[in-house]
């Protein structure tokens, strides 16, 4: 049987908040502190595989680690956040990282497409 995909809300200014912290480290991310971002740690299993920052929700920024995420963990949850905002009736948005040093960059437009994801050519900011 598929290990399922659990979802965990990580409280801010708690030893599971440091622990994901520590853990975006160990692939070069950051997870921020921040009063208008929520942080979901993304588990399968027992081994965690990555986490979400919900900004201004209902945008979503996922990071997976590269050691423990299979292409299927990644399809699963941008598969499940795009169900849960059509089930909210929100519009919901997913952001992810373009690194086009190859050109081919982390997340294809090709990839997007197959997931059922329209690009908006937008940036996002925060006032600081």
């Amino acid at each position: 049987m598929k290990e399922s995909i659990e979802y965990r809300f990580v409280p801010q200014n708690t030893a599971e908040f440091e622990d994901l912290q520590r853990f975006a480290v160990s692939f070069d991310h950051t997870v921020i502190a921040h009063p208008k971002i929520s942080h979901f740690a993304h588990y399968r299993g027992k081994q965690l595989i990555g986490y979400s920052d919900h900004v201004f929700i209902p945008t979503v920024y996922p990071s997976f680690h590269p050691e423990f995420t299979k292409a299927k963990d990644v399809i699963q949850v941008m598969s499940d956040w795009k169900v849960h905002c059509q089930l909210s009736g929100t519009i919901g948005n997913i952001a992810v990282p373009f690194d086009n040093r190859d050109g081919t960059g982390n997340f294809p437009e090709a990839t997007m497409q197959k997931l059922g994801l329209m690009r908006l050519n937008r940036e996002l900011y925060s006032p600081a």
